[in-house]
């Protein structure tokens, strides 16, 4: 009985990698049962889980939320779920059963990568279904890409784009800094053809932010790795770097054109009426987000916060645009304080403080954080399930042994 629990727990905790592959309910039913065999664990072995410094430290955004809604008495269940992985993820690995080892860690890895690259094919044959292969590249009147557009919009786990390009960035990163290292033939050949098509789809994707994310990783990896290179070795990384480079320059150069010049052409338009686009319509979430600041509560909006933007939406711009989806502040910083007010922030930064100094993370983490703390400039990523999942997820698979973690 003891070997098949134990099994189906490492199971569970290797399942936990392959969110790419689930949808959101699904997703956390497996958090759930993982709990689950997590606690039965704790209680065999007779752990003793006391909530220290560091543990609350770790967990730290669930108790912001937590705190926040009954002490302003918004008391939104659906804020508090969405924010529980903040909770149960570093917990259920801090405390994770012995044979819960690194050699799950690393199959983890790669069970996420896998779910990836499985997830965009998935994504391209459905594509490929109904469009042509040269329609990968294609864009529509409001200058939004074709493939991500309908992916989105035909497959049964529709991720937005921007999300999922973190995940391809996240496997990228793996790879690069992790899979790049391994001296087996077989794994460095997967990792090198993983960075192609990461990179690729990353382009396919068109996600602003995460093209430009995807340069900058290249060239701290290239940083980082300098003095351990040897010369010769570093020549041909950087050869081979500059030719796929420039292959998807020529490849993606009106798809990616066209989105970039997007901002020049687009961010001085007034929203009006049905032309609008995601430049203008940032440009509109960015004023209402810095009007709302001017009459911030000392405890932030809360659960009002959105009918606060509409409002504003309303009486700023003559455009419906804001009917025709929820527009939240698209950044989230301004969203922490237009929240929770300035504390929220205040309280984050210090989640961060924690995270760079006083847990022992490897540069690959360190890496990984920063490139979904710039993300969060452009994009709300703290306000999906997925995007939760993608951070706390890592951060707590590498999390040290608790009694490594500094004071």
């Amino acid at each position: 009985m003891e070997r098949v629990v134990t099994k189906l727990t490492i199971i569970l905790y290797l399942s936990l990698a392959a969110f790419p592959l689930m949808k959101a309910n699904i997703n956390s039913i497996f958090i759930i049962f993982c709990s689950i065999f997590a606690v039965y664990d704790f209680i065999k072995t007779k752990k003793k889980i006391t909530f220290d410094s560091k543990i609350i430290a770790l967990t730290f955004v669930f108790w912001m939320f937590l705190f926040h809604e009954i002490f302003t008495l918004d008391l939104s269940l659906t804020k508090i779920l969405l924010h529980l992985p903040f909770l149960i993820f570093p917990i259920i690995f801090l405390y994770k059963p012995s044979y819960i080892d690194n050699k799950v860690r690393d199959r983890s890895l790669l069970i996420f990568q896998g779910s990836v690259v499985l997830q965009t094919i998935i994504y391209l044959i459905v594509f490929l279904k109904e469009n042509k292969i040269q329609q990968i590249f294609a864009i529509n009147n409001y200058n939004i890409p074709l493939f991500r557009t309908y992916v989105l919009e035909n497959t049964s786990v529709a991720i937005h784009q921007t999300y999922f390009s973190a995940f391809l960035l996240t496997s990228l990163t793996i790879s690069l800094f992790l899979g790049l290292k391994k001296t087996v033939r077989f794994s460095l050949i997967f990792n090198l053809l993983n960075i192609i098509f990461t990179s690729f789809f990353i382009f396919v994707f068109v996600s602003k932010i995460n093209i430009i994310l995807l340069v900058l990783t290249f060239i701290i990896y290239l940083i980082i790795s300098f003095k351990s290179f040897k010369k010769k070795l570093l020549l041909k990384f950087i050869s081979v770097f500059l030719i796929v480079g420039a292959f998807f320059i020529l490849a993606f150069n009106g798809l990616v054109k066209e989105r970039f010049n997007e901002i020049r052409t687009e961010i001085n338009r007034p929203l009006v009426g049905n032309y609008h686009n995601s430049i203008n319509i940032r440009v509109a979430i960015i004023k209402c987000s810095l009007n709302l600041l001017e009459e911030l509560p000392l405890l932030g909006y809360g659960k009002s916060l959105q009918e606060e933007l509409n409002n504003c939406y309303q009486n700023s711009f003559k455009s419906d645009f804001y009917k025709i989806s929820t527009y939240n502040t698209h950044n989230y910083y301004f969203n922490l304080i237009l929240y929770g007010g300035w504390v929220f922030l205040l309280l984050f930064l210090y989640y961060l403080y924690y995270l760079f100094r006083k847990v022992n993370y490897p540069k690959f983490i360190l890496v990984f954080i920063v490139q979904i703390l710039i993300i969060n400039l452009t994009e709300n990523f703290f306000s999906r399930h997925y995007g939760i999942i993608l951070f706390i997820y890592f951060i707590s698979l590498f999390l040290p042994n608790k009694k490594m973690l500094r004071n």
